[in-house]
């Protein structure tokens, strides 16, 4: 779970960081730690000669907390929140044999895509009766697509949002207000558009409402 709270680190390993307050030290070294440990993970593979044909992801599932050194890098809040600061994270793919190295794409997925992604890469038979949320990555990887036409949803307590390649319309109060804005363009969500732009809310209302509906229904239980 590194570096979540609560944050714990190994006082040899904070040794290295001396010159930063102990707080950052046990963050700094949280983080050296699970670095290690990966390093561990990929030493076996390559021990069992695995390392070459093996895909890793890595990512964050969410935006700095509040009380930790963490950055968001700019982007607007932290974790708990939905605007920028509190969802988008950097991520990595690595699989030495099929994706070549140092490729970047500022492609907006979720780690809801892994699942169809991996079901895409092996082939593998999946049940159709029921909805997937994510997409395959395997064409981004591939680096064959660059704009994701299947839009992100995300609902936490009464704050939920609804994002495409470039727009993100956003509520905090249950459904009450949105907010719209141009992630393109405006990275740190600081210009409402919502105004500026009454047809776009209204579709990706229903599209997020339709959503959030088929959410419910799979908690429920429902047959699809």
């Amino acid at each position: 779970h590194t570096p979540h709270l609560p944050v714990v680190a190994n006082e040899e390993m904070m040794k290295d960081y001396n010159q930063f307050s102990q707080r950052e030290q046990i963050y700094f070294s949280a983080i050296s730690a699970m670095d290690e440990q990966v390093g561990r993970i990929w030493n076996k593979l390559e021990e069992l000669g695995q390392a070459e044909n093996t895909m890793i992801w890595f990512c964050s599932d969410n935006g700095p907390e509040r009380r930790t050194p963490g950055t968001s890098g700019g982007f607007r809040e932290r974790k708990r929140s939905l605007y920028e600061g509190g969802v988008r994270v950097p991520a990595f793919c690595v699989w030495p044999n099929k994706i070549k190295s140092g490729q970047k794409t500022d492609f907006p997925a979720v780690t809801s895509d892994y699942l169809p992604t991996i079901i895409d890469l092996l082939n593998l038979d999946f049940p159709d009766d029921r909805p997937i949320d994510g997409i395959s990555l395997k064409q981004v990887l591939n680096g064959e697509m660059v704009t994701r036409e299947n839009p992100i949803g995300f609902h936490y307590l009464k704050k939920f949002s609804w994002v495409t390649q470039q727009h993100k319309l956003i509520s905090t109060d249950n459904g009450q207000t949105f907010e719209l804005y141009d992630l393109i363009h405006d990275r740190k969500e600081e210009n409402n558009i919502a105004g500026d732009k009454p047809e776009m809310v209204q579709k990706m209302k229903k599209e997020l409402f339709a959503w959030m509906e088929s959410c419910e229904k799979s908690e429920q239980g429902a047959d699809y």
